[in-house]
């Protein structure tokens, strides 16, 4: 009985045999499911730490260059931009939507924001500025140097202030970009009142003839310290344009602080002559003989050009008793084509040669007439009028000729005449200059009236 008992538990049937190893089968299985379920588990948190490893958004200031960095929160490399950002001008608020991955073996991919901001101020430097009291300039003025990655706006901070009183002044300037970012720069003012008129330049004596347009304003200009365009009028109400006569003309200039200045020249308005010739062509003429006879140069003071003038005309033009002293003008011509005339032709060729080198004068005519009519020229030097006659008189036995004299030094026998017939403003020098000049050499010495 034990014995049969004991054959029956040792005996294994196939179908055993199947289950155990089934069971087996199963039981491996089983272990290599939970193994790839924790490897899932452990990938799936890898991810996500790669994933939050990249932040969503990152904010830069403008100007400052583009750097996946940004985007990374816990240090991770392999850190990069899916998205090409080259052409992202971060110099230009704004906010861009771009794709950042993250992993070395495991690739992850994110959405992020990038946020592009200006919070820097301007800078720029301040213009001291001088001023007079009539209020500010633009603020635009005053401020120089100015940086910023925006265009700014420049505008005084506070209401613009009225200055009233001379003195010294400092004035807040703002400087305002496009995001709104402010910088204030103070700038220095020194406030002064402004006293000082304009000043005119180029009014003169001239002539015009009846029936010619009258040009008034012809090289006529005015400048002041303070404003940049004074306003220049000129008064021509006391000229009678179809009667000849002296007439006062009066130019005025006055700046934006009203003060005013005025000079007054004459016109002398004359019936325009048969002969009449252009004083330009005169003056070209001139020139002419000047170089060819080697009279003057440039290197010479006004003094010297005039003196070699006078003297050159005094010894080559050949005296005729006769002339046409219709005008100056006719005069000048005959003169200097055919090198003869009377002392009216002097006169002229004289005019003519210092009108060549830009001396001014005029024409002096004897008063009262003793005998017969006599005329020489009144020059300008250095803003003194001296008397110069280059005519010849059979009773003078030292000289041939008369240069630069005052009133007091003229022969009244000769050349004497009316003061009255002067032009406004024409005053005869009093000072002689007899002792300067050396008549031997035609030279001037040193004083205080040779021009340097």
């Amino acid at each position: 009985m034990r014995k049969h008992e004991g054959e029956r538990r040792r005996t294994v049937t196939p179908e055993r045999i199947r289950k155990e190893r089934s069971r087996k089968v199963l039981s491996v299985l089983f272990k290599l499911f939970m193994v790839l379920v924790a490897c899932a588990g452990a990938l799936g948190l890898y991810a996500r730490y790669l994933y939050t490893g990249i932040l969503p958004d990152a904010t830069i200031e403008t100007g400052t260059p583009i750097d996946v960095s940004v985007f990374s929160s816990g240090g991770l490399g392999g850190t990069s931009f899916v998205t090409d950002v080259s052409g992202i001008d971060t110099s230009v608020p704004g906010s861009y939507g771009l794709k950042v991955t993250n992993g070395k073996y495991l690739k992850v991919t994110r959405d992020v924001i990038l946020n592009v901001t200006d919070t820097t101020a301007p800078t720029g430097t301040a213009v001291p500025q001088c001023i007079y009291v009539d209020g500010l300039p633009a603020a635009e003025t005053t401020v120089t140097d100015i940086f910023d990655l925006s265009p700014v706006t420049v505008s005084y901070a506070n209401a613009m202030p009225e200055i009233l009183d001379a003195g010294e002044y400092t004035i807040a300037v703002k400087l305002t970009d496009t995001s709104g970012n402010e910088t204030i720069i103070d700038v220095p003012f020194t406030v002064i009142e402004d006293h000082t008129a304009p000043l005119i330049y180029g009014p003169h004596d001239f002539e015009a003839f009846i029936g010619d347009a009258i040009v008034y304003m012809d090289g006529i200009t005015a400048t002041d310290d303070y404003d940049p365009n004074p306003v220049l009028e000129v008064d021509t109400s006391a000229v009678d344009v179809t009667q000849e006569g002296f007439y006062p003309v009066t130019y005025t200039a006055t700046d934006v602080q009203g003060n005013s200045t005025s000079t007054t020249i004459t016109l002398h308005l004359r019936v325009k002559p048969e002969r009449y010739y252009e004083p330009e062509e005169l003056y070209e003429l001139a020139r002419q003989i000047i170089a060819d006879n080697d009279i003057c140069d440039d290197s010479m003071s006004d003094m010297e050009k005039a003196f070699h003038i006078v003297d050159w005309v005094s010894h080559n033009l050949h005296y005729m008793m006769d002339s046409d002293k219709c005008d100056w003008t006719a005069g000048a011509y005959d003169a200097l084509t055919t090198m003869h005339g009377d002392c009216f032709n002097y006169m002229a060729m004289c005019r003519a040669m210092f009108g060549a080198v830009g001396i001014e004068s005029i024409t002096i005519e004897r008063y009262p007439i003793n005998v017969s009519s006599h005329y020489w020229n009144l020059i300008n030097i250095d803003g003194q009028w001296y008397h110069c006659d280059a005519c010849v008189f059979l009773n003078m036995t030292d000289i041939t000729y008369i240069f630069m004299y005052t009133d007091d030094e003229l022969d009244p026998g000769n050349n004497s005449y009316d003061h009255d017939t002067l032009p406004a403003g024409v005053t005869v020098a009093t000072e002689s200059v007899q002792d300067l000049l050396d008549y031997d050499n035609l030279t001037v010495r040193s004083g205080e009236n040779e021009e340097e």
